[in-house]
């Protein structure tokens, strides 16, 4: 992997990689693809400048807790994390002290006419409307997550009346791609099982125990299926779409909407997507978004969920009964 690599930025690379974990230096070695004792000097020489710590087995890692990053952008890094760090503040709905903060510092490290509209996001997110109780909440769950430590959780779902408590073991925070919400996903003793619940809708969150994740914990795979983050013990469906000709399908083509997903062109212009969907409920308001440009082929619960919201918005705007005095269409109701 080293291969072409300067001493200078392979010594950058081991910092990063000390920064995630703990490496012997075979271990090393053979990530970088260099000789030990090339590894072990490196290693020396960047223990005079950063602070180590040996753990068992003779692997070693830098402490997170006393080591102060100095983060180097090229122009196509720097826009990355930029347009992630908007992604950040306009997710951010309270005046959120600390987000401001990283904003201003991310900043720092930025080029024209970026630090200034991260300036701007930082001062939008301190002049919003406060509410302490939902930042503690955050900080809360976000400590939990990083030093692995259960949470007593206040959470009441949206259909629920009443909030219940859960016992709860942080394994991933994730946003959503969908919406400016932040989902934490873990195990429930509850639910006796791996569940999802949404940031916004826990009501206390107190600290507990260290807990040790499980190792056998793949993220990848439970969001494989995943529309945004909600998965499903159900065995995954496919959901097949008939998209318009026109817009519809080039805006379709213009975007990945699920890792899983296919594309089959029509013979209208038009295209078939398909994708395999652990719990197709979640991605309801997507599909009702395209309207009548889109059809939903399958699965058949989805297709009929449809169609019921159709009607029913039929009888909301009095179209059913204009229809059923007159014996017309629905052009002529609605007129050129």
């Amino acid at each position: 992997m080293s291969k072409g690599m300067t001493k200078a930025e392979r010594l950058d690379r081991m910092k990063l990689l000390y920064c995630e974990r703990a490496y012997s230096d075979i271990e090393m070695s053979e990530r970088l693809g260099v000789d030990r004792s090339t590894i072990y000097r490196d290693r020396i020489d960047l223990e005079r400048e950063h602070p180590f710590i040996e753990e068992e087995g003779g692997r070693y890692r830098i402490d997170r807790q006393r080591y102060i990053s100095n983060v180097r952008l090229n122009m196509t890094e720097a826009l990355s994390l930029y347009l992630a760090a908007r992604r950040a503040s306009q997710q951010t709905r309270y005046a959120h002290e600390r987000t401001a903060s990283a904003l201003e510092k991310i900043a720092i490290a930025l080029h024209k006419p970026m630090t200034e509209r991260l300036v701007n996001a930082a001062e939008r997110i301190l002049s919003q409307r406060s509410d302490p109780r939902r930042v503690t909440i955050f900080e809360t769950v976000a400590q939990a997550w990083v030093e692995s430590l259960q949470l007593r959780l206040d959470y009441r779902p949206l259909s629920g009346q009443r909030a219940r408590t859960h016992r709860f073991e942080p394994y991933l925070l994730e946003p959503s791609p969908w919406s400016d919400s932040i989902y934490v996903i873990g195990h429930s003793d509850l639910a006796r099982k791996v569940i999802t619940l949404k940031l916004e809708r826990i009501e206390r969150a107190v600290l507990g125990e260290h807990f040790k994740r499980p190792e056998d914990f793949d993220e990848q795979a439970m969001l494989s299926h995943a529309w945004g983050v909600w998965g499903s013990d159900e065995q995954p469906q496919t959901v097949t779409l008939r998209f318009a000709p026109g817009k519809a399908t080039r805006r379709l083509k213009e975007t990945i909407w699920h890792p899983l997903e296919r594309i089959t062109d029509t013979e209208d212009g038009g295209c078939i997507w398909e994708t395999e969907i652990a719990e197709w409920r979640e991605m309801l308001p997507w599909v009702r978004g395209w309207g009548a440009d889109v059809e939903v082929v399958g699965p058949v619960a989805l297709r009929e969920s449809i169609i019921g919201e159709t009607r029913a918005q039929m009888r909301l705007y009095h179209l059913d009964q204009w229809l059923s005095r007159n014996s017309s269409t629905v052009e002529d109701f609605f007129g050129d």
